[in-house]
């Protein structure tokens, strides 16, 4: 069973987004909004600090700043950063799709991590995960079975491949494989980093009944990263406002249409894949 109850998954949840939303936040103001004391802010604070979601600041807390891009030998567009808030509600989106005791394979990153603690009202769901920082925090929040899957680590990402991540996928048939991904301008091919993990990630794919990338940046030259597959093997693709206008006419042109969207993050639906 879940570890974290409803109410206390709510709170760390909106008090996330409203760091996110505001930039900085003092714990009094927090306190004032929630209704809890400060101690308890403070403990709400701390947990979502260890989780990535903030920093502690002194009497409060601030926005986690974007990581830093790694130099490459291919040069790299990438679009406005991710507002912690945009993570959150493209999370969100992404686990309104899952329902009670479906198999979920959920690959590694820190948006797909944001779905974890969105699963947490969902009963006899079987999780598989390559992250170890995925496990630790399904660990808490998933009622069912969690599968960590891999025997090869990826030291720089803490996620695992190898010949017994593949044998978990032929073992279980998995209702939704969700996964980060970027795409290539106008060609339509989707890509993950590392390069490694592409080959496991296509056996995914194609043994998932319901295939979700969330698509978060845009590479001009992709040479450098694993190739995932095509946009068309995707049933369903979630963004953010900034890239999904840049890429709103090529989904259009491709038979997607949009789900569902708060104007923010958007989710869109593959019309031949789902049958529309």
């Amino acid at each position: 069973m879940p570890r974290k109850s409803s109410n206390l998954l709510k709170r760390r949840l909106k008090i996330a987004e409203i760091v996110g939303q505001q930039g900085e936040i003092k714990v009094e103001d927090l306190s004032a909004q929630l209704g809890v004391s400060g101690v308890t802010i403070r403990g709400d604070l701390s947990y979502l600090e260890q989780q990535g979601y903030l920093k502690r600041s002194f009497g409060g807390a601030i926005a986690t700043p974007s990581q830093p891009q790694q130099m490459t030998s291919e040069p790299v567009l990438t679009l406005p950063s991710l507002r912690l808030a945009n993570q959150l509600e493209i999370a969100r989106h992404c686990a309104r799709m899952i329902t009670d005791r479906d198999t979920v394979f959920l690959g590694h990153g820190d948006i797909c991590r944001k779905v974890i603690p969105f699963l947490s009202g969902l009963k006899k769901l079987r999780l598989i995960v390559n992250d170890l920082q995925h496990a630790m925090l399904a660990d808490q929040f998933v009622d069912g079975e969690i599968i960590v899957a891999g025997g090869e680590l990826i030291r720089s990402q803490l996620v695992l491949s190898g010949k017994a991540l593949d044998t978990v996928i032929q073992q279980f048939t998995i209702n939704h494989c969700i996964l980060q991904a970027s795409i290539t301008d106008g060609s339509g091919i989707l890509n993950i980093d590392p390069p490694l993990l592409a080959s496991h990630y296509q056996r995914c794919m194609d043994k998932a009944q319901n295939k979700t990338a969330i698509l978060t940046h845009v590479p001009i030259q992709a040479s450098a990263i694993g190739t995932l597959g095509h946009l068309s093997q995707v049933d369903n693709l979630v963004t953010n406002r900034s890239v999904n206008e840049h890429y709103q006419q090529q989904l259009f042109e491709s038979d997607f249409s949009i789900r569902y969207t708060n104007n923010e993050c958007f989710t869109w639906a593959n019309r031949e894949t789902i049958g529309e």
